[in-house]
């Protein structure tokens, strides 16, 4: 038997994987004896942290596998990717349990962000700017780009600042060791200049992505600015666990990105694509969830309007913070996995909770 036969679940008959430990559709534990022709290397065990049994010990030793991330995609489907994101989701939120500071540096971002927005709301429609650009027959003319160009590179220096924190809490607790604030804080304060200079250029990539969307309906247009955002988001996000953890400058972020996915680390990110859906759901769900709540409370009575507008503003907020937690979480834990196996030469472990996702 090899790694390349096609095997099914004896019970349900979904395909499963020659790693796999159970099935990811139906939960039945596999038979291991299927694996015996194989005559697997004996299992090597990683430890990323204090002894198994320690309070703080989130990276239990796991057997480590060969990193054949092409092997785990093969055939997983839409709902395979699915449920892998799912258990990345369940696996984020028991490392947030462990460690209430985890998921703090997203709420501040995402409250510092609606803060900055509605200052800048409040101050264009004082000095009559916002009534101007709305009057403007080109649209987004000069004077639009002008006042929005800075306002985005602002958003986003706060966006990657509190990321940059949460990189840092998930590496320290995933060293076991006890995840701080301040800390985290200083950290992304000495790598400012770095996440600084990823903003400026996420701001050109913006502005390029603007453009090539043009001002029509064109759908190649609009999938061409959508693959290209999305790249750029991956490559951003990969780089800023390499900022953080590294005290890396830009330049060196990006030489060792490029360095990581030369080495099959673009294989692996097709589980991301698990993580994006489960965001995509959990949004979709909260926005309903939100919907449905403020319609009912304004048909209940139309004076509470204003409640109900804020239930649905509190929901999207908790939806977002979710979701970047989440995404964030991924890229750390998959920086953390490349980089100790560059570094081991060898197979190593994956850390928690992307080894329950990958396994």
């Amino acid at each position: 038997m090899t790694q390349n036969e096609e095997l099914r679940c004896p019970q349900c008959g979904a395909n499963i994987y020659y790693t796999d430990s159970e099935c990811l559709s139906c939960g039945a534990k596999l038979d291991e004896g299927r694996l015996a022709e194989a005559e697997p290397t004996a299992p090597l065990e990683v430890e990323l942290g204090p002894p198994a049994g320690s309070p703080d010990y989130c990276t239990s030793p796991v057997h480590a596998r060969p990193w054949d991330p092409a092997a785990m995609a093969v055939g997983a489907g839409f709902w395979g990717k699915l449920q892998r994101g799912w258990i990345f989701l369940k696996q984020s939120m028991i490392m947030w349990t462990r460690d209430k500071d985890l998921l703090i540096p997203s709420a501040l971002s995402v409250v510092t962000l609606v803060a900055f927005y509605a200052l800048c709301y409040g101050i264009l429609r004082l000095t009559g700017v916002w009534d101007t650009i709305g009057a403007s027959e080109d649209g987004r003319g000069l004077i639009w780009w002008v006042i929005m160009l800075p306002i985005v590179l602002i958003a986003y220096i706060i966006t990657y600042f509190y990321t940059a924190m949460t990189v840092n809490l998930i590496d320290t607790h995933l060293r076991g060791r006890d995840a701080r604030l301040g800390e985290a804080y200083l950290d992304a304060l000495k790598n400012l200049g770095a996440l600084v200079q990823l903003a400026v250029i996420s701001t050109i990539v913006g502005v390029l992505t603007s453009a090539i969307r043009g001002k029509g309906r064109s759908t190649i247009r609009r999938v061409a600015a959508e693959a290209v955002e999305h790249a750029w988001q991956a490559a951003t996000y990969l780089m800023l666990p390499i900022i953080i953890i590294e005290d890396s400058r830009l330049r060196e972020a990006m030489s060792r990105a490029r360095d990581l996915h030369s080495k099959r680390l673009s294989d692996v990110i097709v589980a991301e694509v698990g993580v994006t859906l489960v965001n995509k759901v959990i949004s979709s769900v909260i926005v309903l969830i939100a919907v449905v709540a403020g319609v009912g409370l304004y048909l209940v009575s139309p004076a509470l309007l204003v409640l109900a507008i804020l239930i649905a503003l509190a929901l999207i907020s908790l939806a977002m913070v979710f979701t970047a937690y989440l995404r964030t979480a991924y890229y750390t834990c998959l920086y953390l996995w490349a980089a100790a196996a560059e570094e081991a030469k060898q197979p190593v472990a994956a850390p928690e909770p992307l080894a329950a996702a990958v396994a």
